[in-house]
């Protein structure tokens, strides 16, 4: 039994937290199963329980890595400890809106399985430390805090909230990559938000990479949407979409002045069907 209950965690673990693989869920778990500490507003039972815990860290944390520092095993328990880092670039989490910081935290837990699959859980992360350090004290100027002015502004056009621009966007930005007859400063830059989500519905930046240095911040990340509306002279096809893009941002005096984006259009002309995918005539 101790070698499949660690094996069973493990898996869980390494493959369905660490790699979203969750359709593995149902060899590691009992249908029904029972989370004694479900996060608030997350199902306690069933496999929908299990998705809920890696899917909120993931959701807000899209690098997030838990490392296995300890398995105590007996009589059908597994006792766990692991440590977690990630950093906060994509949805709010605990009410916090991104800040593109670093974190790290443990988690303890209690797992009892029964006939080959994980049938409870007790136990919960270290929440408060989490807590204190995506609501720390950030050093204007500093490189964290560019980072968290580029993520909060990355976050308003997320939520469409194109008006909070001005907090974190300088007047004067300059748009060096320029859609063709966009106007200068701040105001072409929401123009330009406006075509895209005029074109894609639940228009979404995720930012896998983000890191900066001197006065410039980079990230590399993905963009979803759903093409319900006419782009670049093609009509929607309600198709759901994803393209990479990677980003460039200046940011002096805690303002956003400059931009430069590299966005995968082939890859997403493709997808619309304006171009062939490979092998096609």
């Amino acid at each position: 039994m101790s070698d499949i209950a660690k094996t069973l965690y493990r898996n869980f673990v390494e493959e369905v937290i660490n790699k979203a693989n969750y359709d593995l869920i149902p060899e590691i778990f009992s249908e029904d199963y029972l989370d004694h500490n479900a996060p608030p507003g997350a199902p306690a039972g069933g496999f929908d329980a299990i998705r809920a815990v890696p899917i909120m860290f993931r959701g807000a944390f899209p690098d997030v890595h838990f490392v296995i520092e300890d398995m105590i095993n007996q009589d059908g328990w597994v006792a766990t400890r692991v440590s977690g880092k990630a950093t906060h670039l994509g949805k709010p989490f605990m009410g916090i809106e991104p800040t593109g910081l670093r974190a790290s935290w443990s988690s303890m837990g209690f797992f009892r399985v029964a006939n080959g699959r994980i049938v409870e859980h007790h136990g919960q992360p270290d929440l408060g430390a989490l807590q204190n350090q995506l609501t720390r004290k950030i050093e204007p100027g500093s490189l964290d805090h560019n980072r968290f002015i580029v993520s909060r502004y990355v976050y308003a056009t997320n939520i469409g909230e194109l008006d909070r621009f001005d907090e974190y966007v300088d007047p004067g930005f300059v748009d060096h990559n320029a859609l063709p007859g966009q106007r200068p400063g701040v105001d072409g830059l929401k123009d330009a938000y406006r075509m895209f989500s005029a074109a894609f519905s639940d228009l979404w930046y995720t930012f896998e990479d983000l890191i900066a240095e001197g006065d410039k911040v980079v990230g590399r990340g993905v963009i979803q949407g759903k093409h319900t509306g006419a782009f670049m002279g093609i009509p929607a096809s309600n198709k759901i979409v994803r393209w990479t893009g990677t980003r460039i941002f200046r940011v002096v005096n805690q303002k956003v002045t400059d931009g430069w984006i590299d966005l995968d259009m082939f890859g997403l002309m493709m997808q619309l069907g304006a171009i062939p995918m490979p092998g096609q005539s």
